[in-house]
């Protein structure tokens, strides 16, 4: 249960931190809060339940299992380095990218 409550409040709070910057650190704010939020209360509740089983299970099917904790581990890291990515963005840890100044073109006479 904690895990799930975590899950949808790590949602609202990446939702409302992304209200207050600009487009791109909102993006990875929300980006990196869903996929949290999902990790959190959808994926570790499965496994605590025992529906993702542990690897060292004996009669887990290994592929399958295989693939859960891959899933669950791309998830949880990659939401957690977008939504750090966006904090810090948002925080000017991170320096956005420079705007690039436009080449003078010349006709060819």
């Amino acid at each position: 249960m904690f895990l799930i409550v975590m899950g949808i409040s790590l949602g609202v709070v990446a939702w409302r931190i992304a209200l207050t910057t600009s487009a791109w650190n909102a993006r990875l704010i929300v980006a990196g809060g869903l996929l949290l939020g999902f990790g959190y209360a959808v994926l570790l509740p499965m496994r605590e339940v025992g529906l993702i089983a542990a690897l060292a299970h004996p009669r887990a099917a290994v592929a399958e299992t295989f693939g859960w904790h891959t899933v669950l581990l791309v998830v949880m890291n990659g939401g957690w380095l977008l939504f750090g990515t966006g904090m810090a963005r948002h925080a000017r840890i991170l320096p956005s990218a420079a705007p690039v100044a436009k080449a003078l073109t010349h006709p060819i006479p």
